[in-house]
């Protein structure tokens, strides 16, 4: 398989960055991760320095791979390194092994990812958002949180997050998930993988443009010019995107 890779980072509207991105390349995978940092970028850019260290180490600990597993252990590493930490992210990591026929996708928080099955149909990551999960919202109260015009509280005095899970937000800790839901979807020739942040989206949560997106991507748009395009729409969010295009190596 040829593997087609581009990304772009856009500060956008806001007066600073929190995002980070990662693109990391082993001779069996290329491992992808967005981090949407929150309160600071303390935790997202820990996270992008930590990712591909602590995935090397877990893979060379192993005979035989697993890397539903291997996903796993890199998100619990993350979590451990990060949970007493007052800022916070969502955190979307995908390995895609160099057959091409599969990707593992990680999810925790509600950074999107999109990806063109064999199929030809359209996958998008389901996103823990208290505002448009309603399942989310119900654990995060159940583990005694409190939810209110679309923010989720753990006490009346501290800050509120739209997320139901993250990495960091220690204030939040009691009442967050931290357990990323695993994916592995089938993908080959013609498809791609998008990794990305919300504002590349919508970062209201309001819609969900993923029919545009994707159609934009079959017309040849890269990475950067998706993230033009969100900048120019205007969002007012940080934009980051990795996207992967797949074909045959001939």
């Amino acid at each position: 398989m040829k593997f087609e890779v581009s990304s772009a980072t856009e500060k956008g509207k806001r007066p600073y960055q929190e995002d980070r991105l990662v693109i990391h390349e082993t001779s069996e995978v290329y491992l992808l991760g967005v981090f949407d940092g929150h309160g600071g970028d303390e935790v997202a850019d820990k996270c992008a320095v930590l990712m591909p260290k602590v995935f090397d180490a877990v893979r060379s600990a192993v005979l035989v791979a697993n890397f539903e597993n291997m996903v796993r252990e890199v998100f619990h590493v993350l979590n451990a390194e990060t949970k007493d930490c007052y800022a916070g992210t969502a955190a979307s990591i995908v390995l895609l092994p160099k057959h091409g026929k599969e990707a593992i996708i990680g999810i925790l928080g509600d950074a999107p990812v999109m990806l063109q099955k064999t199929d030809g149909d359209i996958w998008l990551s389901p996103e823990h958002n208290v505002r448009t999960n309603s399942a989310e919202r119900a654990a995060a109260e159940g583990r005694g949180g409190t939810v209110h015009n679309g923010y989720l509280f753990a006490t009346f005095s501290g800050g509120g997050l739209q997320m139901s899970r993250a990495l960091g937000d220690r204030e939040l800790g009691k009442v967050l998930d931290r357990t990323p839901e695993i994916f592995r979807v089938p993908v080959g020739a013609g498809g791609f993988i998008l990794v990305a942040s919300d504002g590349l989206f919508d970062p209201s949560h309001e819609e969900c443009p993923k029919d545009e997106i994707s159609a934009k991507i079959k017309n040849g748009l890269d990475a950067q010019q998706l993230a033009n395009d969100a900048v120019c729409k205007p969002t007012f969010d940080n934009v980051s995107a990795i996207l992967v295009k797949i074909s045959e190596d001939r």
